[in-house]
C-alpha cells in the first residue's frame, strides 16, 4: 500500500511539474510552488470523481480518453516530423535494445562512477518497482478470463512495442531537431526539462493546438493513475473487495494528492524521486518472493507426461435433472439474475449443500470447513501442509447484454447489471456458473471437481 502511494504520489509530482510547464509555455502561468499545489488540488480533485464513479463509468472513460490524445499527438509528430528518419531510426533502436539489453542491465558504472546511474536507472527502476502492486494487480483484474499467453501478450509485448515508438518518435524528433539546429533541445532539457516538450512542439505546425493537447493528455494520464492507484490501494485495504466502500476510495485518493503535495514542498523532484526509491526497495524483495510464488503455482498445476488426466479443458460433469425437466434447465441457462436472488441461492442452497459434504467427509475422518464470507461460500478440505483442495461459490457482477429480458431494464438511470454465482477452485476461476441448481446438483459439481484434484494429486506423486 505505502509503496503503492508513493509511487502514485511521485508521479503527480512529476505529471504537475510538466503541466506546470505548459501553461507556462503557452499562457505565461507562472512557474511557482503555489500554482502547482492547485494543479495537484485540481487533478486530486478529478481523480477522486473519476474513482467514486467506478471502474467502468469513471475510470474506463479517462483511460479511453487518454488513449485517443496518446495516439493522435503520436501521429501528429509522426507525420509533422522527420516521418523517415523516425521510422529508421525505430528500426535501428529496436536492434540497439536487442543486443544491448543485457550488458545494459548489469551495468553499474563500476569503473567510471557518475550520477547517471542514480538519478536516471536506478530512480527509474524505482519508481517502476513502486508502481509494480498497483499495475500488477489493476491489469489481472481488467485481464480475467485471460490465458497466461494472452496475458503476456497484452501486457508486455504490446506495451513495450508502443512505448519502442513513442520514444523513438519523441526522442529522435528533438534529436533531429538538436542535429539540425532548428532547436536547442539539449539546452532547454539542461534548463528546465519539464518544458522540453513543448519547445519540441513548438518546432513543429500548429503549436498552439498539440501543446494544448499535449497538456490535457499529461493531466488525463496522471488522473488516470491517481483513481486507478486508489482503487487499488482501496481493494487491498479492504481485503480484496471487488467494489471497496467509496469513503474509502475518497480517502485514497486525496492521500496520493496530499503525499504529492508534501513532496513537492519538501524537495521538488529530488524529493519525490528519494520517495520512489525509498518506497520501492523493500518492495523489489517482495519481488522476488512473488516470482518464487508464481513459479510454485506454476509448477502445482504441471500434470506428468506419461500420465496425463486429459489434454482438453475441464468441463462440469453433466448434471442430472429431477423428472427430466429440461424446461427448468432451459430457463436457467437463459435467465439473468438480479442481486437478491444469488445472495438468497447462496444462503439457501449452497451453503446447505457445502455443510452436507463437510459432515460427510468429517464423518469419514477428513478434516473440512465451510465458511460464508462476503459474496461468498467455499469449503476447504486440507491434505497435508502443501496440498488442499478450495472450492468456492463467489457472486459476481455483469453489464446486461443487450438481448436480456425486459425484466432486467435499469432502474433510476442506473446500469443494467446481472449477478451471477461462479465457481472457484484452489488454482482460480473456472468460468462457469451454478446458478439455480439444486442442492443435490452442487453437491454433484462438487464431488466432480473434487474427485478431479484428488485423481491429479494421485498421479503426480512420486
Amino acid at each position: 500500500m505505502f509503496g503503492t502511494m508513493f509511487g502514485v504520489a511521485t508521479s503527480l509530482g512529476l505529471g504537475v511539474l510538466q503541466v506546470n510547464a505548459g501553461l507556462e509555455h503557452i499562457f505565461g502561468l507562472p512557474s511557482t510552488v503555489s500554482v502547482q499545489l492547485v494543479l495537484i488540488a485540481a487533478i486530486t480533485g478529478l481523480a477522486t470523481i473519476s474513482v467514486v464513479l467506478g471502474l467502468d463509468v469513471g475510470i474506463r472513460r479517462l483511460s479511453e480518453l487518454n488513449i485517443v490524445l496518446a495516439v493522435t499527438i503520436l501521429c501528429f509528430v509522426l507525420v509533422a516530423g522527420p516521418t523517415l528518419f523516425l521510422l529508421r531510426a525505430l528500426m535501428q533502436n529496436l536492434g540497439a535494445y536487442l543486443s544491448d539489453v543485457v550488458r545494459l542491465t548489469f551495468r553499474t558504472y563500476a569503473y567510471e562512477p557518475n550520477e547517471w546511474l542514480g538519478s536516471w536507472t536506478l530512480f527509474y527502476w524505482g519508481w517502476w518497482i513502486a508502481w509494480s502492486p498497483f499495475v500488477g494487480m489493476f491489469i489481472a483484474r481488467i485481464s480475467r478470463g485471460r490465458t497466461i499467453r494472452e496475458f503476456v501478450m497484452g501486457v508486455l509485448l504490446v506495451p513495450v512495442l508502443f512505448t519502442f515508438l513513442w520514444m523513438t518518435v519523441f526522442g529522435d524528433t528533438a534529436l533531429w531537431m538538436e542535429r539540425s539546429g532548428i532547436a536547442p533541445i539539449a539546452q532547454v532539457v539542461t534548463d528546465n526539462m519539464p518544458v522540453a516538450l513543448f519547445v519540441l512542439l513548438e518546432a513543429l505546425p500548429l503549436s498552439t493546438i498539440t501543446s494544448l493537447i499535449a497538456t490535457l493528455l499529461i493531466v488525463t494520464f496522471f488522473v488516470t493513475s491517481a483513481d486507478s492507484g486508489a482503487l487499488v490501494i482501496s481493494i487491498i485495504a479492504s481485503g480484496g473487495s471487488e467494489e471497496p466502500p467509496v469513503w474509502q476510495r475518497v480517502f485514497r485518493a486525496l492521500a496520493a494528492g496530499i503525499v504529492a503535495a508534501v513532496l513537492l514542498v519538501a524537495g521538488g523532484l529530488n524529493s519525490s524521486q528519494t520517495a520512489a526509491i525509498a518506497s520501492a526497495l523493500p518492495f523489489a524483495i517482495i519481488m522476488v518472493l512473488l516470482c518464487y510464488g508464481l513459479l510454485r503455482a506454476l509448477q502445482s498445476e504441471r500434470v506428468h507426461p506419461g500420465k496425463r488426466l486429459s489434454t482438453s479443458p475441464y468441463r462440469p460433469a453433466p448434471l442430472p435433472v429431477a423428472g427430466g425437466n429440461w424446461q427448468r434447465r432451459l430457463n436457467r441457462i437463459v435467465r439473468f439474475y438480479g442481486r437478491d436472488e444469488v445472495i438468497a441461492f447462496m444462503d439457501e442452497s449452497v451453503k446447505p449443500a457445502l455443510e452436507a459434504v463437510t459432515a460427510q467427509l468429517r464423518g469419514q475422518g477428513l478434516e473440512a470447513h465451510v465458511g460464508r464470507t462476503g459474496n461468498s461460500v467455499e469449503i476447504l478440505v486440507p491434505h497435508g501442509p502443501h496440498d488442499e483442495f478450495r472450492y468456492r461459490v463467489i457472486m459476481s457482477s455483469y453489464r446486461v447484454p443487450s438481448f436480456a429480458f425486459p425484466e432486467m431494464a435499469p432502474r433510476e438511470g442506473k446500469e443494467r447489471r446481472h449477478f451471477r454465482a461462479e465457481v472457484y477452485l484452489s488454482d482460480g476461476a473456472q468460468h462457469y456458473e451454478v446458478t439455480g441448481y439444486t442442492r443435490d446438483q452442487i453437491i454433484h459439481d462438487f464431488l466432480a471437481q473434487y474427485e478431479r484434484h484428488m485423481q491429479r494429486v494421485q498421479t503426480t506423486m512420486h
